[in-house]
């Protein structure tokens, strides 16, 4: 199996396309790929389709991460490049990409841009090793049903939600054929190695929890039969004072997201985690994922310092998870966008982290969004969380 991690800084998309093109050494089975949307992804498509060979990307905020292996004496390594391919070549391994437009039927577009998938790959009666999905925010819990629909609870998907820069709505999704904002994109693995997978959190909880009393899809109304966003405030000691007739609350809430207890093996617990982005006109708060009315949630914390490791630790998991006297090849990974806001300069610290831990090409998004499977072996949708694929020799 091999795999390469190529990335341009160059600000003309033409250029950007030929300097990653260029940089391959081998054709390509398949290509992901992460950009910053300064770039436009029906030219990026244009230009890359020359690859002739499945394509699959999503939008990252502020650029993508980029770790090459290492050249000299140190990896080449961009936290947030303009335009990053990671590249795929395994003969003895079958790979396929499909996609839909989301429309009005998010879980019937899922089954088939997943049926396309899985007819490409030419295997499209098995089960995938994994599914790694690019899609639209605000409907992942939906597709993510509609992919169980087709192949079933137990093939882990990972992936992301496309992301821009300003949560504007200018996020994209382009392959092979055809580029667009409402893309739900999904490829179907089926290597020649072993896995190890990863699926995180970089918060802790902090003991104080609510409960969900009034519920309306991705709508908090009310916590403990409070108004959602005013019981938000007296658990954060005031921390959206400010904001409680209404208003964006994404920075103020990053290192205080709510988190779902999720059993995990020998009685630990994980936890999948939901973002508060704004306080609605009525009180309530609204989220990046779904929670169940009569839920229990708890109230998490965060710091810079652990989401700057989180990610080495999550990927060295992945690692230690691969199948036993398997090494590395590569990796993707995902972090989420607001995480990596979070941390502003030291995005350069995290991923340098990453690099110094291990000689493996790996691209990163930055997203609005994150799926993942805890060891429970369930798909599920999060906000604020780390996920990594290792592909093993």
């Amino acid at each position: 199996m091999n795999i390469m991690t190529v990335s341009s800084d160059l600000d003309d998309t033409v250029l950007a396309c030929a300097d990653v093109m260029q940089a391959l050494t081998f054709k390509p089975q398949l290509v992901i790929a992460g950009f910053n949307t300064h770039h436009d992804g029906a030219l990026l498509q244009h230009q890359l389709a020359a690859l002739d060979c499945p394509i699959m990307a999503g939008s990252s905020c502020l650029g993508a991460l980029a770790i090459q292996q290492r050249t000299n004496a140190q990896p080449q390594t961009q936290a947030q490049a303009g335009l990053v391919l990671w590249a795929l070549q395994d003969a003895h391994g079958s790979y396929g990409v499909g996609y839909c437009e989301q429309g009005d039927a998010p879980r019937h577009a899922a089954q088939q841009a997943l049926e396309m998938a899985l007819q490409q790959s030419g295997r499209d009666c098995e089960s995938p090793a994994l599914l790694w999905c690019v899609l639209p925010p605000g409907e992942e819990e939906q597709i993510l049903q509609g992919f169980a629909d087709t192949v079933g609870p137990n093939v882990p998907v990972l992936g992301g939600s496309s992301a821009d820069n300003d949560v504007s709505g200018q996020w994209q999704q382009f392959n092979q054929h055809c580029c667009g904002h409402q893309l739900i994109q999904v490829a179907v693995f089926f290597p020649s190695a072993g896995l190890g997978l990863s699926f995180s959190s970089g918060y802790q909880p902090s003991g104080q929890q609510v409960k969900a009393t009034q519920v309306q899809q991705r709508q908090l109304l009310e916590l403990d039969g409070i108004a959602a966003a005013q019981r938000f405030n007296q658990l954060t000691g005031g921390s959206i004072e400010q904001q409680l007739q209404g208003g964006n609350v994404l920075s103020l809430t990053t290192l205080h997201p709510f988190g779902r207890r999720i059993a995990a093996s020998a009685g630990t617990e994980e936890f999948l985690l939901s973002h508060p982005d704004a306080v609605t006109h009525d009180g309530g708060l609204s989220l990046f994922s779904e929670v169940e009315q009569g839920e229990t949630l708890e109230l998490m914390t965060g710091s810079i310092e652990g989401l700057v490791q989180r990610g080495e630790r999550v990927l060295q998991n992945a690692i230690a998870l691969l199948p036993s006297g398997q090494q590395p090849a590569g990796a993707l990974m995902i972090y989420c966008a607001g995480c990596m806001l979070t941390i502003g300069d030291q995005v350069q610290a995290m991923a340098q982290h990453m690099a110094a831990s291990t000689d493996i090409p790996i691209m990163g998004l930055y997203t609005f969004g994150e799926q993942g499977c805890f060891v429970d072996g369930q798909s599920r949708h999060g906000n604020l969380m780390i996920s990594a694929v290792v592909f093993g020799q």
